[in-house]
């Protein structure tokens, strides 16, 4: 399990915990879709690394701009360090909503898992839930393409950075819509 924290669908994750905004509800009194894959994007940035690290406001916290409050599996620091040379571009999402996330004060719990990589991409997997693991509201995947800035065209992951990911990689959130 993970540091006495639970996810109803996953055993090993990193976890991000984000505050809810008054601003994100919808006209039901739910956090708005569009709302939820924005908070999947900051989960991601906040365990990843951030991409622009090196322009970032100087109060942001750790190296890469990744906060020592992430807990779970330590993704290694590739996309942060790799952004120096690197784009890292979202190919794709996929987002399944199971139910919806009522506002309320408190943080969610995003948990994320690296699920497959390939020569020049990631695929990363998400479960937004209640943090005591009670409830699973999303599950979602995103891949990440790494691109060349000189060139535009996507590049393939160093050895280096392949072996470090391949550490982190775990089972993919178990999506309904899943097609491989």
């Amino acid at each position: 399990m993970h540091n006495g924290t639970t996810n109803p669908l996953l055993d090993e994750f990193t976890r991000v915990l984000l505050e809810l905004r008054w601003g994100d509800m919808d006209a039901y009194g739910h956090v708005n879709n569009v709302t939820q894959l924005r908070l999947l994007e900051e989960a991601r940035v906040r365990a990843l690394g951030s991409p622009t690290h090196s322009v970032d406001a100087p109060t942001t916290p750790g190296q890469f701009g990744i906060t020592d409050t992430i807990s779970g599996i330590r993704i290694p620091p590739i996309f942060g360090a790799a952004s120096e040379t690197t784009e890292l571009l979202v190919a794709s999402h996929a987002i399944e909503y199971r139910r919806p996330i009522l506002y309320r004060a408190g943080p969610i719990a995003i948990d994320l898992v690296i699920s497959e990589v390939k020569p020049a991409s990631v695929t990363i997997g998400y479960v937004i839930a209640e943090p005591d693991g009670s409830v699973a509201y999303t599950l979602a995947e995103t891949v990440i393409v790494f691109v060349d800035r000189t060139s535009s065209r996507p590049r393939r992951m160093s050895q280096e950075e392949t072996a470090a990911m391949e550490d982190v990689i775990r089972p993919a959130v178990p999506m309904r819509g899943r097609r491989r």
